[in-house]
């Protein structure tokens, strides 16, 4: 059931949180590219840019769908992600820095995350017990 014209006709009233955070913005003398640099290092700036373009060219890691999608196919999508994740990878030579920078900008639970976060990281560093 669509709700009736007088709820879709609603605004919220001025400002928006939006429109302040603009015009603080607009106020601000401080370059956001030099903040940027200084906070995050221009070498990671550079690679979350890299990495993020061949994300948003798969297919796979379109979100759009998300809300629709039920329990089994978020698993199967989760699965798929995962996979081309490994994928491209493999393609592109990613080393660890760059696979993990890839998996924070997907900002999405893998099935597979809890192997590479504490698995290989213990594999890697020689962890014993």
């Amino acid at each position: 059931m669509s709700p009736p014209q007088w709820v879709k006709d609603l605004k919220p009233s001025p400002p928006q949180g939006v429109d302040l955070i603009q015009g603080e913005r607009d106020k601000s003398k401080v370059s956001v590219e030099k903040l940027s640099n200084f906070l995050f290092t221009k070498e990671v700036l550079e690679r979350q840019q890299r990495i993020l373009s061949i994300l948003q060219a798969e297919k796979v890691f379109d979100k759009s769908k998300n809300y629709f999608d039920g329990r089994v196919e978020r698993f199967k999508t989760a699965l798929a992600r995962a996979k081309r994740l490994r994928q491209l990878q493999v393609k592109h030579n990613w080393d660890r820095d760059d696979y993990t920078t890839a998996t924070e900008l997907i900002s999405e639970p893998s099935p597979y995350g809890l192997h590479a976060s504490m698995y290989l990281v213990c594999q890697n560093h020689n962890c014993n017990n």
